[in-house]
């Protein structure tokens, strides 16, 4: 029972770390007794990219950017309850500026939250996944490029919350999990960070069901108020919904999305959609297509993504991938709507 709750809590905790790796590869035990459990996770990342224009990363660059190590504590109380605490934070063991004292270099606290959970569900408060960022986009299996159509900031509340809190509950017999989150607010008082969007308040809900037959649907729906009106858009606050399927069925998993935003009068949709194998040595092919149609800026994007990943063993995996992004319009400004293609090979360590 308490190894079952720990799992559950940690893989709650890391569900966007990766839709591939499970949660037992990315878990050590450290400590283990009748009241409490002590678990350390994370993940060593290094690789080699290289781009045409920019845009989809940098070119002829070695990064380690993405790599994170996580602390979990968790509590075992009376009636099947528990209190877990949880801390995420990533950093770049390759700083492109060799001694890491740039901002994109720095170490940050990606997550941190402590909950309390039983037989009622779970409650949870601090800085989380959002609910999008959980239960949607299966289909970007990339370790890199695709998810364009799955579109999450922090700034909509899509991403991540800085500041949240959440109730999730599992029907395991019936394959269901609900959400439910709401963000306090996001505001940079006394700092000025120019185009910076300030979070007011945001609501958040998804619900995911997983058959015994290898289907799976989500859908979520994400609400946030700013407390600036937009200038170039005119509008207030964002809106985002997403429908996500799942299919598996033995060595080909399928996976598509369907999603429509709002960002204060940015009216954006998105498509995506993958295909991958896997092969009985370890090695695994796949196909990811990204299409986003931008309604208010009347133009549309398609990117292509294929990749080949190999699992040395369940904690060890490498990769290359190549991906291509075009644009119906390219801006002249070379800052936005810009073409686009990367290749990268890398490996990553999980623990």
């Amino acid at each position: 029972m308490k190894k079952t709750v720990v799992a559950a809590v940690i893989g709650s905790v890391v569900a966007s770390a990766s839709v591939i790796v499970s949660t037992s590869a990315i878990a050590a035990e450290v400590y283990s007794g009748d009241e409490l459990a002590v678990n350390v996770y994370g993940n060593l990342r290094a690789r080699y990219e290289t781009t045409d224009n920019n845009v989809m990363g940098a070119d002829s660059t070695f990064t380690g950017e993405g790599t994170e190590i996580g602390l979990g504590m968790t509590y075992f109380l009376a009636n099947d309850m528990y209190v877990n605490g949880d801390v995420l934070t990533e950093v770049n063991i390759i700083p492109e500026s060799g001694d890491g004292d740039n901002f994109g270099d720095s170490v940050f606290l990606k997550f941190g939250s402590v909950a309390l959970g039983g037989n009622f569900g779970e409650v949870r408060i601090g800085r989380m996944s959002a609910v999008q960022d959980t239960l949607a986009g299966q289909y970007d299996i990339s370790w890199e490029y695709a998810g364009t159509a799955n579109i999450k900031n922090d700034w909509s509340a899509t991403d991540r919350l800085t500041n949240g809190i959440q109730y999730k509950y599992d029907m395991s017999d019936l394959g269901l999990t609900f959400m439910a989150q709401y963000h306090t607010g996001q505001e940079y008082d006394g700092i000025n960070l120019k185009n910076e969007v300030e979070i007011d308040q945001a609501f958040a809900g998804g619900v995911a069901w997983a058959s015994d037959f290898g289907l799976g649907l989500s859908g979520t729906y994400t609400y946030s108020e700013r407390t600036k009106t937009d200038v170039k858009y005119g509008g207030d606050d964002d809106t985002s919904w997403t429908l996500n399927a799942t299919y598996d069925i033995d060595a080909l998993s399928l996976a598509a999305m369907y999603s429509d935003y709002d960002f204060a009068g940015d009216k954006q949709t998105g498509v995506g959609a993958m295909a991958r194998y896997d092969l009985p040595m370890g090695l695994g092919l796949y196909g990811i297509y990204d299409y986003v149609d931008y309604d208010t800026d009347n133009n549309k994007l398609d990117q292509y993504t294929i990749g080949a990943d190999y699992w040395l063993n369940d904690s060890v995996v490498s990769y290359a991938e190549y991906a291509d992004m075009s644009y119906d319009k390219q801006s002249s400004n070379g800052n936005t709507f810009q073409d686009d293609s990367a290749f990268t090979i890398g490996m990553r360590v999980y623990f």
